[in-house]
């Protein structure tokens, strides 16, 4: 009976909102949280294992800014995982590419095309703020962060390997 319960405690819970990560070339991205959790925590941040529904749709003139109910999104049936490592000093996503986990260190004032979703989902993971926002940089100032931290994507042997990296300065 306690299982029938929860059961229907869950279905019944809201989903948590539908929000954009990107649009590109007539396709946008989406995402629907699943969960965020702390895996531990050191002396430069928090690692956070963050799951997620990942959707995408299509436009064809313009794309939209935000999700609304006529837009149709093909859904996954299960949501992917990242590590996200919230860190003003070296923050960090690790993902599961094709032959095992990638990082993307992030500079948050300067994105390219390959690390844009990703820090997307780090600024949703760590502070529940949307990154197109017309003021994210002047919020990420204030949280404490800085321009000039390491970009680049890395091969990484495990998701845990993403809080060791060094928060080298690009030059």
């Amino acid at each position: 009976m306690i299982g029938a319960l929860a059961l229907a405690a869950a279905a019944a819970a809201p989903a948590a909102p539908v929000r954009l990560v990107y649009c590109h070339m007539g396709e946008c991205s989406w995402s629907r949280e699943a969960s965020n959790r702390v895996v531990r925590t050191t002396a430069a941040g928090t690692l956070r294992l963050y799951s997620a529904f990942n959707g995408t749709s299509v436009f064809r003139d313009k794309a939209p800014s935000a999700w609304s109910p006529r837009i149709r999104i093909q859904w996954p049936a299960r949501p992917s995982t990242d590590y996200v490592f919230c860190s003003r000093s070296q923050p960090a996503l690790a993902f599961q590419g094709d032959g095992g986990w990638i990082a993307h260190a992030l500079d948050l004032f300067d994105l390219y095309g390959y690390n844009t979703a990703s820090a997307v989902i780090y600024v949703r993971a760590c502070h529940g703020l949307n990154y197109y926002r017309s003021d994210i940089d002047k919020r990420l100032k204030a949280l404490g962060y800085r321009p000039g931290t390491r970009s680049e994507q890395i091969e990484i042997r495990s998701p845990d390997q993403v809080v060791a990296l060094p928060p080298r300065r690009r030059e």
